[in-house]
C-alpha cells in the first residue's frame, strides 16, 4: 500500500471543504443568521462578542502563515519543502504578496474592525468554535498551496507574474484592491451610524438604523458584496483551487445572510427602508 503523502491529505481536505459550502448555505437558510443584528442570545454559552470575533478571524492568518512557512501538522507524512524567499524565491514574489494580502485582510477584520465598533453583541460559543474550525482549514489550504503546490511561476516578482497574463491577473489584483477598499468603507458607514445612534436619545432599535451612503443606496449588504469581489480578485490573481473553494464557501455564507439581513431591515424599519433596495446584488438579488 502506497504511503500517504501531504498532497493526498491536502486534496482530501480540499474536497471536504468544497462539500462544506452546501452545508453552510443550508444551515443559514434553515436556522437563520447566528450573529450581529440577527441574534439576541444571552445564555450561559454566550461569550464576549468583540473578543470572539477577533479570535475567530485571527486564526485564519495565523494558520496560513503556519502552513506557508512549512510548519507541518501532518506528522509522519511526506511534507513538501516550501518555496519561500528563504529558499531562493523573490521577496516580492507573487506568492509572498498573496500571503501578505491575506494576512492584511484578516488583520483588519480581526483587529481594526472590532475595535472600531461601538459595541458587539455576545456570540454563542458554538458559533465561535465553528468559525475557528472553518478558518483553520481555510488558512491551511490557502497557505499550503501558496507554499508548496503553486506552479513555479508564482515565485516570480509580482510585476512579471501579472504581466504574463495581465488581463486575468491584473483584473484580479484590481478587484482585490477595490473590494478591500469597499469593505473598509462600508464597514465604516455601519459602525459610524451605529455609534451615532447608540449615543443618541433615540436608541429604541439597539443602535441600528437604515444606512444610505455608498452602495447602501442600492443594497442592504454592500460590505458582503465587496468582500465577494475581493475574494474573486484573489482567486483570479492566484488561480488557486483553495482560493476558488474559499470564494464558493464565502458566497454560500454571505448570499443567504444578506437575504436575512435584507428581510430584517424590512421588518424592523418598515417605513424607512427603501422598497427598491436589494439584498446584495444591485437591481437583481
Amino acid at each position: 500500500m502506497a504511503a500517504v503523502t501531504e498532497r493526498d491529505l491536502y486534496d482530501a481536505v480540499l474536497r471536504g471543504f468544497q462539500v462544506c459550502s452546501l452545508a453552510i448555505a443550508g444551515a443559514l437558510l434553515a436556522v437563520g443568521s447566528p450573529y450581529g443584528s440577527q441574534t439576541s442570545y444571552r445564555g450561559r454559552l454566550a461569550v464576549n462578542g468583540r473578543a470572539a470575533w477577533a479570535a475567530m478571524e485571527l486564526v485564519s492568518p495565523a494558520m496560513l502563515l503556519y502552513a506557508y512557512f512549512g510548519c507541518p501538522l501532518w506528522c509522519g507524512l511526506a511534507a513538501v519543502q516550501p518555496a519561500t524567499a528563504a529558499n531562493g524565491g523573490s521577496l516580492w514574489s507573487a506568492r509572498n504578496v498573496l500571503a501578505a494580502a491575506w494576512a492584511a485582510h484578516y488583520a483588519y477584520r480581526g483587529v481594526a474592525y472590532p475595535l472600531r465598533q461601538a459595541s458587539r453583541k455576545p456570540m454563542h460559543v458554538g458559533i465561535v468554535l465553528a468559525a475557528v474550525v472553518f478558518n483553520t482549514v481555510n488558512g491551511y489550504l490557502n497557505g499550503r498551496w501558496l507554499a508548496a503546490f503553486a506552479p513555479a511561476e508564482h515565485q516570480q516578482p509580482l510585476g512579471r507574474y501579472v504581466a504574463a497574463q495581465w488581463v486575468r491577473r491584473g483584473g484580479g489584483m484590481s478587484l482585490f484592491v477595490a473590494g478591500a477598499a469597499g469593505v473598509v468603507y462600508h464597514d465604516a458607514v455601519l459602525t459610524g451610524l451605529r455609534r451615532d445612534n447608540s449615543n443618541s436619545n433615540n436608541n429604541s432599535k439597539g443602535g441600528y438604523a437604515v444606512p444610505h451612503r455608498g452602495l447602501f443606496a442600492l443594497v442592504a449588504c454592500p460590505h458582503y458584496l465587496c468582500e465577494l469581489v475581493e475574494w474573486l480578485g484573489f482567486a483570479l490573481l492566484s488561480d488557486s483551487p483553495a482560493a476558488w473553494t474559499f470564494l464558493l464557501n464565502a458566497a454560500c455564507n454571505l448570499l443567504p445572510r444578506a437575504r436575512l439581513v435584507h428581510a430584517w431591515y424590512r421588518a424592523t424599519f418598515p417605513d424607512q427602508y427603501p422598497e427598491s433596495r436589494r439584498a446584495i446584488v444591485p437591481f437583481l438579488l
